[in-house]
């Protein structure tokens, strides 16, 4: 297998893919919370641990339909919060650990985990066009699924992903991160896809007050060691596939304060705290406010934006009944 550069894949992979989602939640701590759970309750019950956090009938969404700003192509869901495809089989131990939706003509994330074993990374991307074409490795990085050429590039030394187009409506991306013999087992998931089109992200927040220039562009649910969170972004106006400009989350951990001392500050009637832009444990992180909400969880907002901007879209987010019934299952 050839190794590919990043730009010798993104040239080989059609326009679409560029706009790969890149916010996704720390793989190293989802992967701690499945193991943590995973030695602290039987199997039977991991299937439903995150049922204790938050649980609603299917038919309660996060009410995205409002957003969807496209009229859909053929096939294609109107409804971007909607999963269009789940593997039908994937090895033993692999569980759900983190779902993420952006609004077209962005891609959709799913992503499954099984401690040392690895991790499995759906990435579903809408075709601009229907039936558009677009480029694939040559021979021998070319794979066959279901009678549909694709393409497999080692991304890195322990990362290898298969791209492949199942019905010129979307262009799926596996990616698989420390799985040993990845071209095997990812051309088995491959040949065993299914469509989906029932699971879908909802999470626990909504904006409410945006500055006019922006509008939600991503939701995304995950676990973490403190239980379920939510994470929604706004970019641009206009501009669905631009990186995030502020991020409001819900999650039981505190935000990282670096060697800043938090302001104290009054959000949502309650004692919270401002922290500007720093440097923490994770890297460079943008300003924020943050409070503590029912439940023992922390609503944060931070982003490329002022203190009070950040306060005023603090003070307008509403709170929904989120779904992480899916979490630490396989493929169903």
């Amino acid at each position: 297998m050839t190794r590919l550069s990043d730009e010798n894949t993104e040239a080989l992979v059609r326009e679409s893919l560029e706009h790969l989602a890149t916010r996704a939640p720390d793989g190293a701590e989802i992967r701690h919370a499945l193991d943590r759970r995973s030695r602290s309750r039987p199997k039977p019950a991991l299937a439903l641990v995150a049922a204790a956090v938050a649980i609603i009938a299917l038919g309660v969404p996060l009410g995205l339909r409002a957003f969807t700003a496209v009229p859909p192509a053929s096939q294609r869901n109107a409804d971007w919060a909607v999963l269009p495809y789940k593997p039908g089989w994937l090895p033993d131990g692999f569980r759900e650990a983190s779902r993420a939706v952006k609004p077209y003509p962005a891609p959709q994330t799913r992503t499954w985990s099984a401690g040392e074993l690895g991790r499995i990374q759906l990435t579903t991307t809408p075709l601009t066009k229907p039936g558009e074409p677009w480029k694939v490795a040559p021979a021998p990085n070319q794979i066959i699924v279901h009678g549909r050429v694709g393409m497999v590039s080692e991304l890195d030394r322990d990362a290898t992903m298969l791209t492949w187009s199942p019905d010129d409506v979307y262009v799926l991306s596996l990616t698989m991160y420390g799985v040993k013999d990845p071209r095997g087992i990812g051309q088995r998931v491959a040949d065993e896809m299914v469509r989906d089109n029932r699971a879908r992200v909802s999470g626990e927040l909504r904006f409410g007050r945006l500055p006019p220039d922006l509008e939600l562009s991503g939701v995304s649910t995950f676990m973490t060691t403190g239980g379920g969170a939510t994470a929604v972004e706004a970019t641009f106006t206009g501009q669905p596939t631009a990186a995030a400009v502020v991020t409001a989350s819900l999650r039981a951990e505190r935000p990282d304060t670096g060697d800043f001392e938090p302001v104290p500050l009054k959000i949502r009637g309650t004692d919270g705290f401002h922290l500007p832009k720093r440097h923490g444990r994770l890297g460079p992180q943008d300003e924020t406010v943050a409070v503590p909400v029912d439940g023992g969880r922390w609503l944060i907002v931070s982003g490329k934006r002022d203190k009070s901007a950040l306060l005023d879209i603090a003070e307008g987010i509403q709170f929904v009944p989120g779904d992480y019934s899916w979490f630490g299952r396989p493929p169903d």
